[in-house]
């Protein structure tokens, strides 16, 4: 314990990091209900780091840029789909509150720019496909319910880009080139993609 704590007085980045992962894994604990472990190691991950930053030279308004960043960029898109577009300027936070942490030893920029990176893809890859699926829902019934919903493109599909379908974001792909605002219907789902064509209007 003594070794991890000397590791992390030594090294801002290993500090940064290790705040980070606390934070992530404390955001996946309150999406996803269970048995109370991963709250758990959020708190002892989230409380060893803020012991550590206590003893260091600390910038606490940048502290508060990266917290304020990371549950901006987490939490957002789950809270309303209309806020859903602000959440990158979550990352934004995130990544200028781990450049101005410590004002006498900076974190690694390179490591800044991969934590970005990762946190994007854990958002996109594991906890929006966590959240897709309603308590008490399998994976069948949510791609039952979706095939036939009729949406509308909120990116232009060319082929792929974005539809909203049922308040939320999809990436789509359709045969057809299609503009924003179409109207469309889901007519399959491949994992997180979703396979639309242009919705046909009953006429007479």
């Amino acid at each position: 314990m003594d070794g991890l704590l000397t590791s992390l007085l030594n090294n801002p980045t290993l500090l940064y990091v290790l705040l980070l992962f606390g934070l992530w894994v404390a955001i996946t604990g309150a999406h996803v209900p269970g048995t109370g472990v991963i709250e758990i190691a959020a708190l002892v991950l989230i409380g060893m780091s803020l012991y550590v930053l206590t003893l260091l030279p600390t910038n606490w308004f940048a502290f508060m840029l990266l917290l304020g960043g990371a549950v901006c960029f987490f939490l957002l898109p789950y809270v309303s789909q209309r806020y859903a577009h602000l959440a990158e300027v979550g990352l934004v936070l995130q990544a200028l509150g781990g450049v101005m942490l410590f004002p006498e030893r900076g974190v690694s920029l390179p490591v800044i720019v991969v934590t970005v990176l990762v946190a994007g893809v854990y958002n996109r890859f594991v906890l929006m496909p966590l959240l897709r699926v309603p308590q008490g829902k399998t994976e069948y019934h949510e791609q039952t319910e979706l095939i036939g919903a009729v949406g509308r493109v909120v990116k232009p599909l060319d082929p792929t880009g974005s539809v909203l379908i049922k308040g939320e974001i999809w990436s789509a792909r359709s045969d057809q080139t299609l503009p924003r605002e179409t109207e469309i219907i889901v007519l399959s789902r491949q994992g997180l993609e979703l396979i639309v064509e242009k919705a046909k209007r009953d006429e007479g």
